[in-house]
């Protein structure tokens, strides 16, 4: 008797295993890719956007839906790249400013290779290696912080979206806010707050205040929000990168109870996908295995709240 009990209770308990673990599955993205769909990235810097979502992008605008790329910053402050770039060893701050243009150029170029058009581009122009002060330390006027690299203290006035910005918290919040609020996108990506590099942590939190306030007041307007991962120890650094082989998460990333969705790429995707982080002959010169290595048959995409 006891022995037929315990296998009615194994049997009933495999018969819940396929639910808990279809339960457990992560979303996928492909179901909300449509013509309707309205794709808004928020780039730290010029790369990050064809290295996180550059698949992604394609995918959208091959649907028919719309794509818009904010990047937060020019990549200006890079002393190793100026010095690659122009062969000097003490860069002033109009060698980084024109290394900032150069490096929008840049971005311009890989964007249009993923099939986008200019006009879909914001350079919002905020100090590169500065978020992060932006974000703890100057807040609001009149605190304005200034670049150790182009010794700027605001945007170029070609950049600004609201009038009277300066180098604080809360004019890139107002910015960020101004850029969505346009766009009104119903899926947005960005770094997440597990990124190691201080600027692409800095933008999942300016870009989460900025959507907390739009909230407020537009209830009625809450885009999905998607976190793509690009700097976290040695990741994603392997024997492997470079080759198109599938992308896995690092190993020790902290578990917040999210899972990670796996966006596989076409073919043809992951050669448009090289072609775009390519155009950034900047940063190849300094990091070319570290962007090549993102060249996959897949993107990872966490789903944030």
């Amino acid at each position: 008797m006891f022995l037929k009990v315990l296998w009615i209770l194994i049997l009933a308990l495999a018969t819940l295993v396929p639910a808990f673990a279809h339960a457990e599955e992560p979303q996928a993205i492909e179901p909300l890719i449509s013509h309707n769909t309205r794709l808004m990235i928020f780039s730290p810097h010029p790369d990050d956007e064809s290295l996180g979502a550059g698949g992604l992008i394609q995918r959208v605008l091959a649907a028919g839906g719309r794509v818009n790329v904010v990047f937060m910053t020019s990549g200006d402050g890079f002393p190793e790249g100026v010095e690659k770039e122009s062969h000097i060893s003490h860069p002033t701050a109009k060698d980084y400013s024109r290394y900032g243009e150069e490096r929008r150029l840049e971005a311009l170029r890989a964007v249009t290779t993923l099939g986008m058009k200019e006009h879909d581009v914001i350079f919002l122009g905020f100090p590169d290696g500065g978020l992060s002060y932006l974000r703890l330390k100057f807040r609001a006027h009149p605190m304005a912080y200034r670049s150790p690299f182009t010794r700027k203290t605001r945007p170029p006035a070609f950049e600004i979206v609201v009038p009277r910005t300066d180098y604080c918290g809360e004019d890139l919040r107002r910015e960020i806010e101004r850029a969505i609020s346009a766009f009104r996108p119903d899926l947005l990506a960005t770094t997440p707050p597990e990124d190691q590099h201080p600027d692409h942590n800095s933008t999942y939190y300016f870009v989460k205040e900025a959507l907390i306030h739009l909230n407020k007041k537009h209830a009625n307007h809450k885009p999905m929000v998607l976190a793509f991962l690009i700097h976290y120890g040695q990741w994603p650094l392997d024997q492997w990168a470079g080759t198109g082989s599938r992308l896995n998460p690092p190993e020790n990333f902290p578990d917040r109870g999210k899972q990670w969705i796996s966006f596989t790429l076409k073919p043809e995707e992951m050669e448009t996908k090289r072609k775009a982080i390519l155009q950034y002959h900047t940063q190849m010169l300094v990091m070319g295995r570290f962007l090549l290595s993102f060249s996959r048959s897949n993107e990872l995409f966490i789903k944030e709240d």
